[in-house]
């Protein structure tokens, strides 16, 4: 039988366990922050500073070997000792997240979309998707990387746009951190630097980076997006034109009603109006239109996001974190008795850990709570009934986890046309909007833009994206409603250079 008398750190799991429900707001939020501030230094900064060439050289050597043990699946621990780290308990607590899908990054820098775990994984590949260029999405990147190397070992990061070794040690090696930091700012402003270069210079100079490009393939790439530069201008030239007119018809064809959805979608779209407030106006619309079985159910089958939104909203109204908490620390104040009682060990260290990597936000909310729920489900059995505000706030985690929000804005944007269609008194009306929808998708074209789903869209009808298809429409409509135009409809611009 355990000594727990004598076990010291198990007499404060509860207390441990406590104070992570106590410091976590379990109200959920989103923070927009704004593009960093552009910070403007003068480069000659460097001026009368040394660098050490041979500690330079030194470490590429290092830098490359590290490589080579990580696509070997090796740990090099003089490395890893130098770059990451060096606080051991992390090691015990990353042996504790086995499921990548725990992994968890801050809504303010990113979202895990989804995981895959093969039978027999021989390491770990996170792949993060950014906006290149973009100064805010780079120091996210940079964010998120750190948070990676810390506390969950990342060992390498394959680079795009290089190939073979990406060398920051003339830059990293800099003896002055402030200048180091105030010069890699610059150049991740001015788009010439990514997150994981400035991330190497700022912070962790020993970090191995590795481009993975092909170089013949990336620079055809080059020739070919150079090409697509020098005809999108005169293309959309022409596009804008088409759209303005376009425009002007809306006030002579759309109804009231198309009007009014018209002015709510371009809110939407200049983040005037949230999300949720755009949805719930979508939602009200469709459901006076459509009888309530048929809504139902084409919400369920078509908009699956979007039905898990408006129920995780709902939910989200009824959570009482009071209640929550204090349902957490009794169940966690039973548990702890009895796993005691029956000298499991295991799970009580498992508990333990779990609860300080949720407290240190390392592991997501829904990670922990469904964690406690499972155990308590285990060990309280029907006794779980007694906690509803704790179970709801599971069920509510689930329902948010579950949630792909790229998805969730694509079936938004399907929705807005599906009831444009909807509230269409006459084809014209649903012709126009077609039209319009058409012509925003060959803007996003020309300007590479493109979506997946915008692709699979353009499939289905490549001749309503022709100029002969925007023609013919304007110039009946705009000769009927006495409007002067005065466009060029030269299909060369647009037609050959279409997939």
């Amino acid at each position: 039988m355990l000594d727990w008398q004598n076990k010291t750190w198990i007499k404060i799991i509860s207390t441990v366990l406590i104070a992570a429900f106590l410091t976590y707001d379990i109200a959920w939020a989103t923070d927009f922050t704004p593009l960093q501030k552009k910070q403007y230094v003068s480069r000659s900064l460097f001026k009368n500073k040394k660098v050490d060439q041979t500690t330079i050289s030194s470490q590429n050597e290092q830098s490359l070997e590290t490589i080579k043990d990580a696509l070997s699946h090796k740990k090099n621990n003089n490395i890893k000792d130098s770059i990451y780290h060096k606080d051991s308990t992390l090691s015990l607590k990353a042996s504790y997240i086995n499921d990548i899908a725990n992994i968890y990054i801050n809504d303010t820098l990113g979202k895990v979309i989804d995981s895959y775990t093969p039978p027999d994984p021989k390491g770990t590949i996170i792949h993060i998707q950014d906006l290149h260029t973009n100064p805010e999405a780079s120091l996210n990147l940079a964010n998120i990387l750190e948070i990676l190397i810390k506390d969950y070992d990342l060992n390498l990061v394959c680079s795009e746009g290089a190939t073979g070794l990406v060398d920051t040690s003339s830059v990293s090696n800099f003896p002055d951190k402030d200048v180091r930091e105030k010069v890699a700012r610059v150049f991740v402003n001015s788009g010439e630097l990514t997150g994981e270069e400035y991330l190497s210079i700022v912070k962790f100079p020993n970090l191995p980076i590795w481009g993975i490009e092909d170089k013949d393939i990336y620079f055809q790439h080059i020739i070919e997006f150079n090409k697509i530069i020098k005809f999108s201008k005169d293309a959309l030239n022409l596009i804008n034109q088409i759209k303005d007119e376009l425009n002007n018809l809306k006030p002579k064809i759309y109804s009231k009603a198309l009007l009014d959805l018209d002015s709510k979608e371009i809110e939407y779209e200049e983040s005037k109006l949230d999300t949720t407030k755009y949805l719930e106006y979508l939602l009200d619309v469709q459901l006076r239109k459509l009888p309530s079985a048929t809504y139902e159910v084409g919400q369920a089958i078509k908009y699956k996001n979007i039905n898990i939104f408006k129920e995780s909203y709902k939910a989200e109204k009824t959570i009482d974190q009071s209640k929550i908490i204090k349902e957490s620390q009794e169940i966690l104040s039973i548990l702890q008795s009895i796993l005691k009682d029956k000298d499991n060990k295991s799970e009580i260290k498992s508990l333990s850990i779990k609860a300080s990597l949720f407290k240190d936000k390392k592991i997501s909310p829904f990670s922990f709570y469904s964690y406690l729920d499972e155990l308590a489900r285990r060990h309280l059995k029907e006794d779980i009934n007694k906690y509803p505000a704790l179970t709801q706030f599971v069920d509510y985690l689930t329902k948010i986890n579950s949630l792909d929000s790229n998805k969730l804005f694509n079936e938004i944007e399907e929705l807005t046309y599906d009831i444009k269609d909807l509230i269409s008194d006459n084809p014209n009306q649903k012709l126009l909007t077609k039209a319009l929808r058409n012509i925003h998708f060959l803007e996003s074209f020309f300007n590479l833009k493109v979506s997946n789903e915008e692709l699979e869209y353009y499939f289905k009808d490549k001749d309503s994206f022709k100029v002969t298809f925007f023609e013919s429409y304007l110039k009946e409509n705009l000769q009927k409603y006495n409007i002067d135009s005065f466009i060029n409809y030269n299909p060369d611009l647009i037609d050959k250079n279409l997939p």
